[in-house]
């Protein structure tokens, strides 16, 4: 029922729509100037061809649209879908005496909607109505589908309980004694002399229609009392199959329930090799399975933290050595002695020399690239007053307030100055690059004007520090850097050697700074010792 209406509805509002597009078409237009004007004989009838070729595309294209017809009262003339000059068809109907503008109208068992065409440059011209008739086989359809069981049947009204179409003797009954119940859509019972009856009413469609359905109550009744004794027989099938099902479980799932919480329980024992061996053919495989990725990953990544670990720790104890060997502090010393006569140079060098301790000394796990920076700074700032050394550090502002694990330009630099400017004589430059990639991440550039370093070289040192274990004789400056690249963003961050733009060598790396956030909110621990060298 509910359906059918919706159906008969939207049907009534694409002839609503179908008439508003036809009159505000160009074609119409035309035609009335062509009427109004009295244009030639020939040009009117071309106008009236075209625009009954129009209803005929029409009304082939749109289901339930039977006629379509204009009619101009004041001269009575019509072009239709049926007929130019409308021998046949509407013509020949009442409705032309009832037309009014925007309404739908029964008349003859015949379903209309009609428009009229507005000019606006003359009031005493001859305003044509558009004529739609609703197509009846199209509404016998929709009746008939508003039926929902067998044996029942469904009318169609309008007006005064009004059937549209013709009726039986049991629907002729119910419609007698539709006239005694009110206008409300809904459900019904009714009595007539073949027994009783549910009716069920829609709301009046906007074209005056009303669908009906009615059923046998007893015929009604029939299927319930079916599904009755079918649930019943339902419920005895369940029964048996749910006893069968409990025996399973008892045998089959809840014994390997308990082979997954005896494994669950070895790992809270603190076993992080145990497997389970024996996947089962069944829902089961999957999980077992999981199970057995799960603690491999598991012992992945606690193996890579104690890596992590193993490289704070020994980056911790490189720098007390640092600390205790005083070689770099008495070298500063010494310059200061040698400059006490120049009370600026003792004073940078001794500001210079706080800063640097100072970050060392800090207990951070993560820093800003601001501070990196303004830490490798003071190294470069001490070293150049003791040695012949230039240096440039190119950043744009807005990265320096994105996170970075702390110490890790300063080696990097150190390692320029030792292995590239102090083996030329010639060299004396450092420059420093930090830019955004077009991925939005972030790269290091420090290069040095030293005699750089061949491909053979640049191969064997990449492949030295790429290797998880670092043996003891070789420098751990690089190979630090790298691993604790690796391990805290990813294999992408690795370091990477090129030729710089002196001749000398480049060392560079891309980081993506993703972790502010978390740090911000103390998601990420921030009380880590720093990894001083």
């Amino acid at each position: 029922m509910e359906y059918s209406f919706d159906q008969l509805d939207q049907k009534v509002k694409e002839i609503e729509l179908e008439a508003s597009a036809v009159l505000a078409s160009e074609d119409m237009k035309l035609l009335q100037v062509a009427i109004v004007d009295q244009e030639d004989i020939y040009s009117y009838v071309m106008k009236v061809k075209t625009m009954q070729q129009i209803f005929q595309e029409k009304q082939k294209t749109n289901s339930g649209m039977a006629e379509f017809a204009l009619y101009w009262p004041k001269t009575q003339k019509m072009v239709s879908s049926s007929s130019i000059y409308g021998s046949t068809g509407i013509k020949e109907k009442k409705v032309l005496n009832n037309l009014k503008d925007g309404k739908w109208i029964i008349s003859e068992n015949e379903i209309y909607f009609c428009k009229k065409y507005e000019t606006k440059w003359a009031e005493d011209d001859d305003e044509p109505y558009l004529i739609i008739r609703m197509e009846r086989d199209w509404l016998y359809r929709i009746k008939n589908m508003a039926s929902g069981f067998d044996g029942g049947g469904t009318l169609c009204l309008y007006d005064d309980k009004q059937s549209l179409f013709p009726v039986n003797s049991e629907s002729a009954q119910i419609q007698g004694k539709m006239k005694e119940l009110d206008n409300e859509p809904g459900m019904h019972e009714l009595s007539i002399e073949n027994g009783r009856y549910q009716v069920v009413t829609s709301d009046i469609a906007k074209n005056g229609l009303t669908l009906v359905t009615h059923y046998p109550l007893s015929k009604m009744l029939l299927p319930v009392n079916n599904i009755t004794y079918i649930t019943g027989a339902v419920l005895s099938v369940a029964l048996l199959l749910g006893a069968l099902y409990l025996l399973m479980y008892n045998r089959n799932i809840l014994m390997q329930l308990n082979m997954l919480t005896y494994k669950l329980k070895r790992v809270e024992d603190g076993d992080w090799t145990t497997q389970i061996t024996q996947l089962p053919d069944n829902e089961f495989y999957y999980v077992f399975d999981q199970f057995n990725h799960m603690i491999i990953h598991m012992n992945e990544l606690f193996n890579e933290t104690l890596k992590e670990q193993e490289l704070r720790m020994q980056a911790e104890l490189e720098q007390l050595q640092l600390q205790i060997n005083p070689h770099f502090l008495y070298n500063s010393l010494s310059y200061i002695v040698t400059v006490a006569e120049e009370p600026d140079a003792v004073r940078g060098m001794a500001v210079h020399l706080s800063r640097y301790y100072r970050y060392c000394t800090k207990k951070k796990m993560i820093t800003t690239i601001k501070e990196e920076v303004s830490y490798a700074r003071s190294y470069l700032e001490i070293m150049a007053m003791r040695k012949r050394i230039r240096y440039n550090i190119d950043m744009p502002q807005d990265i320096g307030e994105l996170p970075i694990i702390p110490l890790i330009l300063e080696p990097l630099i150190e390692n320029a100055i030792e292995h590239g400017l102090e083996g030329c004589e010639s060299a004396k430059q450092i420059e420093i690059v930090i830019r955004w990639t077009s991925d939005q991440d972030v790269s290091f550039s420090i290069s040095d004007d030293g005699e750089g370093m061949t491909k053979e070289q640049i191969a064997v040192l990449r492949e030295r520090i790429s290797r998880k274990e670092r043996k003891e004789e070789e420098s751990v400056g690089l190979w630090n850097v790298n691993q604790r690249l690796i391990n805290y963003y990813s294999k992408s961050a690795e370091l990477g050697f090129k030729r710089s733009r002196w001749g000398g060598l480049t060392v560079y790396f891309t980081i993506r700074p993703e972790r502010k956030a978390e740090i911000a909110e103390g998601k990420i621990e921030n009380n880590a010792g720093i990894n001083c060298r």
